[in-house]
């Protein structure tokens, strides 16, 4: 049997690894709740906007943001009722801002995929 060397495969597990290091997804994620929180609550009617949080909902290094309010108007307000049209509050903040959303984590995957080339 004859072995085979593959040239540059450490420098290429490096440049995998170093994409999927969670650290800088997890600061971008947490920015961009924290923006959409404070549009929100600028957004929000009445005192509603003061209930506005985010919570950190990951479990170990999986980045994962809530973004909302426990006082039951929230709710009412942003989905409606049966006799109640919805006024979201919430959805409308982040469909704006997820075309922006996804382009910043495009970046950071891209930008920690070409550190590390280490000859590849």
């Amino acid at each position: 049997m004859t072995a085979v060397e593959i040239r540059g495969l450490s420098a290429w597990r490096n440049r995998l690894e170093a994409a999927a290091a969670p650290a800088p997804f997890k600061a971008a994620l947490r920015g961009e709740a924290e923006a959409i929180a404070a549009e929100a609550k600028r957004g929000a009617p009445g005192e509603l906007g003061r209930s506005i949080e985010v919570r950190d909902m990951g479990r170990g290094t999986e980045p994962a943001y809530a973004i909302g309010t426990l006082d039951p108007l929230g709710r009412i307000l942003e989905f409606g009722t049966l006799r109640r049209p919805a006024s979201p509050w919430l959805w409308p903040v982040l469909w704006a801002r997820l075309p922006a959303i996804k382009d910043r984590l495009r970046r950071i995957a891209i930008g920690a995929s070409k550190t590390n080339r280490g000859g590849v």
